[in-house]
């Protein structure tokens, strides 16, 4: 076995050292970066014919300003999978995973009850707050000043149902993180990711095959060259509890779904059931009676407090919480919802002691997502859309002005139904909750496009979400007493903001 010593974590800014620990990296993996390079035109050239890792399909119901498809140039592919090493080894990084070892150890922490008067008179008048009409404010002057480099050793990592994990979460899009590549890369970066059931992924066989491909992935990561025996067996553990199969909220379809993906190798669950009702509840039931208490079974999209003691008696693990404030989804609009998931996460505090994560919105407010008691934050665009791992994987959209773009629907957009094959007569997609947009190739000017690179920077939001707040684990954020949330005015939203 080839041995390469990693640079310790206090020099992970050491330009010149990481930058030759990842060229000697690479140069392992595959000989040299330009046969490394071909695995990744190979996965992205055949397009729609990419099973299982679905290329980047293109329907009639995008419309979009496609001009015309091309691969990103070779020279700038290597310099962004030099950037994705980089990162990949920083999250593994072994002085980490000893801060990741720790916590699995612990007990899940569940956010108290604590004071708010702004959360309370919300609650009394009645009035539906989004997480845009909250803001956290600054405290902690008599703590300790918090170091920035020493809360990304630490993590920041959260007690996710049996195992630590990153707080930021993977969604079930398929136009995101319908790839082998998506899937592998956001288990490696420590976060949990579901395997969609939606768009091609309907069907059970397409769904296991993409995992059997990950699982692939996974067993060639570069990450694992140089590394002890124990350590890979600890790393690939952990990897692939990060990767979870998403079933339908019906009983019997989601039990032929799990058994399927559970003979794969599976042993984390989504059920998911974006509308209320008592089919959830049912589903989880069975999967414990069947499958027994082996696996992790995360469910939602849960409504209210009621709903979330059945689910945790029911045996869930985690809870998933948040409908219609996505940055494609249209369900609040058709159905006439509001998006006040922040009132229902405050009011959960104390009532259950499972942890919650929230979509719709919640990675543009990570600190006030945080400070209301969530465990995990829902992540898609902002952290694989566009990026060499999605679908499509070096292959783009072209606009008429040169820019790079990937096609992005939400999960019952037009796209989303098409290759859903939900379709009424006359090719007319039916019950449409979700738009189709783009996911652009770079969504920070100074990034690349990778998935690594993306939650890296989220990670940094997380991070001074807690400097601000003078704490150092995301449980003392939820604990301060009172809370530091606020209301705020549409003149504050807008001077917090970039003007």
């Amino acid at each position: 076995m080839v041995t390469l010593k990693i640079p310790p974590f206090a020099t992970f800014r050491d330009i010149k050292l990481w930058e030759d620990f990842i060229q000697k990296k690479l140069a392992v993996f595959e000989k040299n970066i330009a046969d490394y390079l071909k695995y990744w035109y190979i996965e992205s050239r055949n397009n729609h014919h990419a099973y299982p890792s679905q290329g980047m399909l293109l329907t009639p119901f995008d419309f979009l300003p496609v001009v015309q498809t091309g691969m990103i140039p070779p020279e700038e592919m290597i310099q962004i999978l030099r950037v994705r090493q980089y990162f990949l080894e920083i999250f593994n990084h072994p002085e980490r995973l000893e801060f990741l070892k720790r916590k699995q150890q612990q007990k899940f922490n569940p956010p108290p009850k604590i004071k708010s008067r702004a959360l309370t008179k919300a609650l009394k008048d009645g009035v539906a707050l989004s997480v845009s009409d909250l803001g956290v404010a600054v405290v902690g002057s008599q703590n300790q000043r918090i170091s920035r480099k020493q809360r990304l050793l630490q993590g920041p990592f959260v007690k996710l149902g049996r195992f630590a994990r990153s707080p930021l979460v993977g969604s079930a899009m398929p136009d995101v993180y319908g790839s082998v590549y998506a899937v592998s890369t956001m288990a490696q970066c420590l976060s949990f990711v579901g395997v969609p059931r939606n768009g091609p992924f309907h069907k059970i066989q397409r769904q296991v095959d993409l995992v059997k491909e990950v699982w692939n992935a996974l067993e060639n990561s570069e990450v694992l060259v140089g590394r002890s025996d124990s350590d890979r067996q600890f790393l690939l553990k952990q990897w692939r509890s990060n990767v979870v199969g998403v079933l339908e909220a019906e009983t019997d379809k989601a039990l032929k779904r799990a058994e399927a993906l559970y003979n794969a190798g599976v042993r984390t669950f989504r059920v998911y059931s974006p509308e209320p009702g008592i089919n959830a509840l049912s589903t989880v039931k069975a999967l414990r009676q069947e499958i027994g208490d082996g696996i992790e079974i995360f469910v939602g999209q849960v409504v209210d407090i009621i709903q979330a003691k059945q689910l945790e008696q029911a045996g869930a693990d985690g809870l998933y919480i948040g409908i219609g404030g996505g940055g494609r989804c249209i369900t609040g609009v058709r159905s006439g919802s509001v998006i006040d998931w922040p009132m229902l996460l405050w009011q959960l505090r104390g009532e259950i002691n499972i942890p919650v994560i929230v979509e719709g919105g919640a990675s543009d407010h990570i600190a006030t997502t945080l400070a209301l008691g969530a465990t995990g934050i829902g992540v898609s665009r902002i952290a694989a859309g566009g990026t060499i791992e999605s679908p499509g994987g070096m292959l783009y959209c072209i606009d008429e002005h040169g820019r790079y773009f990937k096609p992005y629907g939400g999960e019952a957009s037009a796209r989303s139904k098409y290759l859903d094959k939900k379709m009424l007569p006359f090719n007319t997609p039916s019950f449409v909750e979700g738009e189709t947009r783009v996911a652009e190739m770079n969504h920070l000017p100074y990034g690349v496009p990778t998935i690594p690179f993306n939650l890296f920077s989220l990670t940094e939001d997380i991070i001074l979400s807690l400097v601000f707040r003078g704490v150092t684990e995301i449980d003392q954020l939820q604990h301060l007493d009172p809370s530091p949330l606020r209301l705020k005015t549409s003149a504050g939203d807008r001077i917090q903001n970039t003007h």
